[in-house]
This record gives structure tokens, sequence and C-alpha cells, in this order.
């Protein structure tokens, strides 16, 4: 398999496991909007974040879709990840907010900490197969550690609330 082919099989990877998380989205959304909306009205948080990530996914596929033929690959990557990181982040912290807020504290708030553990436990295997990975990985798994803490554990312990 060439690099070009090896590209393309990647790009479309990632635009299915995009298309999927659109999909999730929308289902999260539908259900909370007809059977609980008043789990919308109760953090400011759960509303914001679902509803960027319907955007931010498909702003993810658009970029993903264009790695199979434009020049310029990197640039399309990077906003491709960057846009899908906010997104999977986002829905990550949803979840973890409503299960905080439905099932209890300690539930919600080990599932956004066990989030952030399997991101770097991955990032480590990347890492053991790539050395040249190290930076790149820190910058993403501290990216993604930072929004998790600043989106899901502060408004689940109620210390960020608006």
């Amino acid at each position: 398999m060439d690099v070009m082919e090896k590209q393309e099989t990647k790009a479309k990877f990632r635009f299915d496991i995009n298309l999927r998380l659109l999909g999730i989205s929308f289902t999260v959304f539908a259900l909370i909007i007809s059977l609980r909306p008043d789990l919308l009205e109760d953090s400011f948080f759960v509303p914001l974040q679902l509803t960027l990530s319907i955007p931010l996914l498909l702003s993810s596929i658009f970029a993903r879709s264009k790695l199979a033929w434009t020049k310029n690959a990197k640039v399309w990557e990077n906003y491709g990840y960057i846009t899908f990181l906010l997104a999977y982040t986002f829905l990550i912290n949803v979840i973890g907010i409503l299960i905080s807020n439905s099932l209890g504290l300690t539930i919600g708030l080990t599932f956004l900490l066990f989030s952030v553990f399997m991101s770097i436990s991955y990032s480590i295997f990347e890492v053991i197969e790539d050395k040249t990975k190290i930076w790149s990985r820190i910058k993403k798994d501290l990216f993604f550690a930072v929004l998790v803490f600043l989106g899901g554990i502060l408004p689940s312990l109620n210390i960020i609330s608006i």
C-alpha cells in the first residue's frame, strides 16, 4: 500500500468515525429534547456543548473528506483533528455531566477521568510505536484533559455553573 492509499484509508476511517459521532450527537439531542428537556435547563454546559458538537463534527467531516484529494493534506488534517477533538470532548463532557446529575457524582467523575486515562493510554502505545509522536501526543492529551476538566469535571462538581 503506497502513501496515497494509506492517506485515503485513514481519511475514510476518520470520516466514518465522525459520521457515527454525528449520529450519536443528533440522537442524544433528540432524545433529551423529546424525553427530558429539563436536562437542558439544569445546566448551561450540557446544551452548549451538545449543540456545538454538531457543527464541529460537520466541519470535521468536510475537512476529512478533503484529505483524499487536497494538495495540502496537513492543513485539512489538523483542522479536521481540532474540530473532531472539540466535538468529541464536548460529547464526553455532556455524558459525564448527565451521569453525574442522574447516577451520582462518583460515577460521572469516574467516567470523565477514565476517558482522560484512556486517551493517555492510547498515546503511550502510539509513542511506543513511533517515538517522534511524543510531543504531539502530549499536546493533544493535555488539550483534551483541560477541556474535560473545564467543561465536564468542574460543571459536574458545580464549581462552574452559569
